[in-house]
C-alpha cells in the first residue's frame, strides 16, 4: 500500500522536528506527521496523485453516526467517498490507558462506521511513546481482543496478523472489523512508530 510506504518515507523527517517528542500530545505530532507525507509524496517519481488532508469531517449523509473528524485523510480519487483514514494515537507500555484510547477512540470509530463507512481500509497509527515497543504493541492487541465484540467489531477467527508484505522492515499488523450497521468488512492496517527513544510511561 503506497500511503503506508509514504508513511515509513516521511517518518524520519517528523521525529527529527523538534516539536515532536514523547511529551508533545497527538495533534502536534499529527500535524507535524501531515506535512513531512506531503513532501515524502514528492520524493516519489512519479509522485502519486495523492492529498493527505488535516481532520476533515467524517460522516453519513444519513445522519446515523455522529459527525467526526478523523486525523488525516488521504484523497485520490475525485469522488468525495472515496478516500482513507488515518487515525493516530499516542500509546506507551506502562499505563493501559492509552491502549483503551487506541482502540474506544480509534478502531470503535471505523467499527461503528464513524470513520470510513463502507470501505475496504482504514489506517491505525500508534505512536509508541516509550522505549518498549514490543510491549506496547502487545498491549494494543491484548486490548482489541478483550473489549466488547459489539464495539469492536473485531473477527476473532482472523485475529492479530503480522505483515510483511506492505513494508518488510516495519511493524505493521492487520485486523479485520464488522461495520455491523453497513453489513461491511474493514480491514484494518496498525502502524507503530517510535517517536524517540525515551522511558515515558504515561
Amino acid at each position: 500500500m503506497k500511503v503506508v510506504q509514504i508513511l515509513h518515507l516521511a517518518w524520519p523527517e517528523t521525529i527529527a522536528d523538534e516539536r515532536v517528542s514523547c511529551d508533545a500530545d497527538e495533534d502536534r505530532i499529527t500535524d507535524v506527521l501531515r506535512w513531512n507525507l506531503a513532501a515524502a509524496k514528492q520524493t516519489l517519481d512519479p509522485a502519486p496523485e495523492l492529498e493527505f488532508i488535516r481532520e476533515p469531517q467524517s460522516d453519513r449523509a444519513t445522519l446515523d453516526t455522529p459527525t467526526g473528524y478523523i486525523d488525516i485523510m488521504v484523497s485520490y480519487t475525485w469522488s468525495e467517498a472515496t478516500y482513507l483514514t488515518m487515525e493516530c494515537k499516542r500509546i506507551a507500555s506502562g499505563n493501559n490507558d492509552l491502549a483503551l484510547k487506541y482502540v474506544r477512540n480509534g478502531v470503535n470509530r471505523f467499527a461503528s462506521g464513524k470513520y470510513s463507512p463502507g470501505h475496504a481500509y482504514g489506517v491505525m497509527v500508534g505512536y509508541v511513546i516509550c522505549e518498549n515497543q514490543p510491549r506496547c504493541i502487545e498491549r494494543v492487541r491484548n486490548t482489541v481482543r478483550k473489549e466488547p465484540g459489539s464495539e469492536t467489531g473485531y473477527d476473532t477467527e482472523f485475529g492479530w496478523q503480522l505483515d510483511r508484505q506492505i513494508h518488510k522492515d516495519s511493524e505493521l499488523f492487520r485486523t479485520r472489523h464488522r461495520q455491523m450497521t453497513l453489513n461491511n468488512t474493514i480491514e484494518l492496517i496498525h502502524c507503530f512508530l517510535i517517536v524517540n527513544a525515551c522511558s515515558v510511561l504515561a
